[in-house]
């Protein structure tokens, strides 16, 4: 009876400790929330564009499997660099420039160009197509080189089905 009270009150305080370690990595991330949400939102917005991409260019099923095999391993590749960066920011001490909000920018930024990307597909509305124009106007003027090829937000809205 004494060794079945001892081991419980080992796991009990297993438990604890395993809580209080859970709930310390928990609030030390706490200054990066805000941008896993906002990231998770988009991955979210990126699906639903997606299956409706899906449904109405190309008449397909929906399938979980491309959910599991590509967008949740980049979804936790991302949150994964989000975290590093927090730390790697606040290992350092490095006020200067929040590297975490940098890298929140440049994911943001690539998952809102896929969203503006199946919006054109579905939607064929010019201002997706001028909205494209316009950025590489504006970086061909920044940085003084042309821009070869085109990209799927330059291109003409007849090649989508």
């Amino acid at each position: 009876m004494k060794t079945m009270q001892y081991i419980w009150c080992w796991l009990t305080d297993f438990y604890h400790f395993l809580g209080g370690v859970l709930m310390a990595v928990f609030g030390y991330l706490l200054p990066v929330r805000d941008l896993i949400a906002f990231v998770t939102l988009l991955f979210i917005f990126d699906v639903a564009f997606g299956y409706w991409k899906s449904r109405k260019l190309e008449k397909g099923k929906f399938q979980a499997r491309i959910i599991w095999n590509k967008t949740m391993p980049r979804w936790l590749f991302s949150v994964i660099i989000l975290i590093l960066l927090f730390a790697w920011d606040k290992v350092h001490h490095q006020d200067f420039v929040k590297t975490y909000y940098v890298g929140g920018y440049f994911l943001s930024g690539t998952i809102i160009a896929s969203i503006v990307e199946n919006a054109l597909k579905i939607t064929g509305w010019s201002f997706f197509k001028g909205l494209g124009n316009i950025v590489k106007k504006n970086v061909e003027t920044q940085t003084g080189e042309k821009i070869d090829g085109e990209s799927p937000l330059t291109k003409n809205n007849e090649g989508y089905e």
